[in-house]
């Protein structure tokens, strides 16, 4: 199954998201690693998935590949928590 077949079938069963997590979140990881370093990444990437369990409804469903989606929520939060002041490099 496709990342957008996935996440579609998520608003059915939403135990099926772990699959996106599965694959995705060593990838979101070091996303998040080259921002903001490894403690930083420890705490976002399950923020990360966190909000893209609740925003699933805006994924774009014809798009196959929930990366670079995902990437985007990651940077997001990898933003806001540089400006709060909480990042450590």
């Amino acid at each position: 199954m496709t990342d957008a077949e996935i996440i579609a079938w998520s608003a059915q069963d939403p135990d099926i998201f772990s699959t996106i997590i599965d694959r995705h979140a060593r990838g979101v990881h070091r996303h998040l690693v080259r921002r903001l370093g490894v403690p930083a990444a420890d705490v976002l990437v399950a923020e990360t998935f966190l909000a893209a369990f609740r925003l699933r409804h805006r994924f774009d469903i014809n798009r196959s590949d929930a990366r670079p989606w995902l990437d985007g929520l990651a940077t997001e939060l990898a933003n806001q928590y540089r400006a709060a002041g909480k990042a450590e490099r």
